[in-house]
């Protein structure tokens, strides 16, 4: 896998009842159809709930196998297109057998759905070349600010989601309680208001990354308080979340806190603004420090022509990380103690990390002494992407830094294998019934990161070789995203005909708002059953069908700001083709 399938270690939180006032499941019929749309709505016809653009292959699913459907025009009824399926597949993660009902050839601009006789019809989709991916790239980036920490959420800029400043006293160090710490500030790490500095750092480098890549996706503004700096909002977002990562670090020996949060999680109906409990700052740890040196050194990148004081600011806390990491050789591993259960995010070895931060120091300075590093401690193996795994993000650093000072026989050693990874992927998804790049046994907790880390993998393979099955692999994954998945639910809320109505968010869950806060990928199927209400609901189900929208359902509806980078790098590769085609 390219990415760990592992989640933060959570227990269960208090258990309420249905939030009658969000609605059950988000099941309707697109609005402005008319009577010409009088069939019934078919939970078996699965398509891209958004829409697709003109240019791009558009195919449509069909649980069962059908011989025939049509494509209608929504507003007139008028049949468009008529064609026969391709393909009987049985698809082992869904235990589906499915035809695929491919109408590329359709051109025009307008909403469109899909018919079987018999069966019934699709969620109406649109097909455009306008901003259909923008829009919801744009709703995820911003879905960052709603998770802002220590900072009030004006309504000029939050709507109906702001709220109250939060968690801004300070903070007191564990096992040093005397010792009192400003640690205000960054992102709320997922439902609860954690803070933890390993996804943390991976959130803010997916973010760097699809700005790096895909800069024209991130030209718009997005109504945050800083969208008038000249400075892009994607990358206002990255520094409000590092302002908080520099406080995160012992100024005297540079290593780097695990993570601030209270003891135990808070009620599922806390507003930020409410929860009050003592904050504790945990111990320094390897990974901590070792992703805050490679994010930094990152940053100091990424930001020296938007902002050269926090440019060199990030590069001297990235060397004194680095000076931690070189004096403390030994694994430093960070485990909860017996009095706290809040996310553990764990690790048994710090190798990937430090690699990572090797390789980003040498591209930020060119030291050779960081080369000699990574060339001796990195492997080929893994390529992960998630946080508890980041050898994948060393291996995109040292594949496009400056080539005078990295090995080129190391390069193509990991170029090689990078390619044979992406190769991987194309077949299973070739042989997978929804054609997507996964297996059945990467449905777990988080299974939609593994979904978009998968995807990101196959656009880094395209920048490697131009080549068109990887971004059509990859593309597989917005349209996963947005329904064409075997449950025919859009995992982002706010967006898709059936949406997440009820995430395990508590701000969504507090705030009184019928439509929880927008822009958000929550977790998706669980095949391990991880919660009381999968545990109840979805025993016996078929991998790619665990998966409930419930708000209690903590190991499948949650969410996280580090699944949502990920789908952010790959919905700015969609939006970036929409705005060249």
């Amino acid at each position: 896998m390219t990415a760990s399938c592992t989640s933060k270690t959570k227990p269960a939180d208090s258990t309420l009842p249905t939030n009658a006032g969000a609605g059950e499941t988000g099941l309707s019929s697109a609005a402005g159809n008319g009577t010409a749309n009088s069939e019934e709505l078919s939970e078996n016809i699965l398509v891209n709930q958004v829409g697709y653009k003109i240019d791009d292959k558009k195919i449509a699913i069909i649980k069962g196998f059908d011989k025939k459907f049509k494509v209608i025009e929504t507003a007139t009824g008028k049949v468009v297109l008529s064609k026969d399926t391709t393909g009987k597949v049985n698809d082992e993660s869904s235990g589906d057998t499915v035809s695929y009902a491919d109408f590329s050839e359709l051109k025009t601009v307008g909403s469109y759905y899909i018919s079987v006789e018999g069966l019934g019809k699709s969620y109406d989709f649109k097909i455009g070349d306008g901003n259909l991916f923008s829009k919801v790239n744009e709703a995820m980036v911003k879905a960052l600010y709603y998770q802002r920490c220590g900072m009030a959420l004006d309504s000029k800029y939050a709507g109906e989601y702001a709220h109250a400043s939060c968690h801004t006293g300070r903070a007191r160090l564990y096992g040093n309680e005397e010792t009192e710490i400003d640690v205000s500030g960054g992102w709320h790490d997922a439902g609860d208001y954690g803070r933890y500095v390993v996804p943390a750092a991976v959130t803010a480098a997916d973010l760097m990354l699809a700005y790096e890549f895909y800069p024209q996706s991130f030209e718009n503004k997005y109504n945050i308080p800083e969208s008038t700096n000249n400075i892009p909002d994607i990358l206002d977002e990255v520094k409000y979340g590092m302002t908080w990562m520099l406080k995160m670090q012992d100024k005297q020996t540079g290593g780097v806190y695990h993570k601030v949060t209270s003891r135990n999680f808070p009620d599922l109906t806390a507003m930020p603004d409410t929860d009050v409990d003592e904050l504790l700052v945990m111990p320094v740890s390897t990974t901590a420090t070792a992703d805050f040196a490679a994010v930094t050194a990152m940053a100091s990148r990424i930001f020296k022509d938007f902002d050269s004081a926090f440019s060199q600011q990030c590069l001297i806390a990235s060397l004194k990380a680095w000076n931690w990491l070189e004096t403390n050789k030994d694994f430093v591993q960070y485990k909860n103690p017996q009095d706290v259960t809040s996310g553990e995010y764990g690790d048994s070895s710090g190798k990937d990390e430090k690699a990572w931060a090797a390789a980003e120091l040498l591209r930020a300075t060119g030291d050779k002494k960081y080369n000699d590093y990574f060339k001796a401690n990195y492997g080929t193996e893994g390529f992960g992407l998630g946080w508890q795994s980041v050898s994948g993000f060393a291996a995109i650093s040292y594949l496009f830094s400056d080539q005078s000072t990295i090995d080129s026989q190391k390069a193509e050693e990991i170029k090689k294998a990078w390619l044979e990874k992406a190769d991987m992927f194309v077949s299973t998804a070739e042989k997978d019934g929804y054609l997507l790049a996964m297996h059945k046994m990467e449905y777990t907790w988080g299974s939609n990161m593994n979904v978009a880390n998968h995807a990101i993998h196959l656009l880094i393979a395209d920048k490697l070789s131009n080549n068109e099955k990887y971004t059509e692999m990859a593309a597989n994954c917005v349209h996963y995203f947005l329904g064409r998945n075997t449950m025919n639910q859009s995992y982002i809320t706010g967006y898709g005909s059936k949406k997440v109505m009820q995430p395990h968010h508590r701000p969504s869950v507090g705030d009184g708002v019928a439509e929880p806060v927008p822009g958000l990928l929550v977790g998706g199927p669980d095949s391990a059953l991880e919660d009381d209400v999968s545990r109840s609901k979805l025993s016996g189900k078929a991998p790619a069908q665990c998966y409930i929208d419930d708000m209690n359902s903590y190991s499948s509806n949650e969410v996280a700001t580090y699944w949502n980078s990920a789908a952010i790098f790959v919905f700015s590769f969609m939006s970036s083709r929409q705005m060249q085609g």
